[in-house]
């Protein structure tokens, strides 16, 4: 018998779902325009991979501390998200390199905010629960 609460125990579903639902997601306005460039398709689906396992991370964070409730879980799922955020921007550049935001590039937002992923992993890291 299917109980939803077994998806979120066991890895190997949630991760199939995740990287399925972002691929699909993302195929149409991200992947279909750049399909015929080699060298950019593989950039874009690196990033988009990298989306993905983050994702996968960042909800398999989420369920490990609302079982446990440690601020270090909590500091580890945010710093998973961060790198959602991080690497979204990353593919905005790589899709679309000539965009800026404010006086900034998609990639040194992507930067600042790997670097506050950083902090929120130094954090988990060396605090003591």
């Amino acid at each position: 018998m299917f109980r939803p609460q077994t998806l979120f125990e066991t890895g190997s579903p949630l991760l199939s779902i995740i990287i399925f639902s972002l691929v699909v997601a993302l195929s149409i306005p991200v992947i279909m325009p750049h399909l015929f460039q080699q060298y950019e398709s593989f950039h874009i689906l690196l990033h988009i991979g990298g989306i993905c396992f983050a994702s996968f991370l960042t909800a398999v964070a989420t369920v490990a501390y609302r079982k446990v409730r440690t601020r270090r879980l909590l500091f580890t799922a945010i710093a998973f998200g961060t790198f959602i955020l991080a690497e979204t921007f990353w593919l905005i550049d790589a899709a679309w390199q000539s965009k800026y935001y404010w006086a900034f590039s998609s990639s040194e937002i992507g930067h600042v905010i790997v670097f506050f992923t950083l902090l929120m992993f130094a954090l988990s890291v060396f605090r003591r629960d």
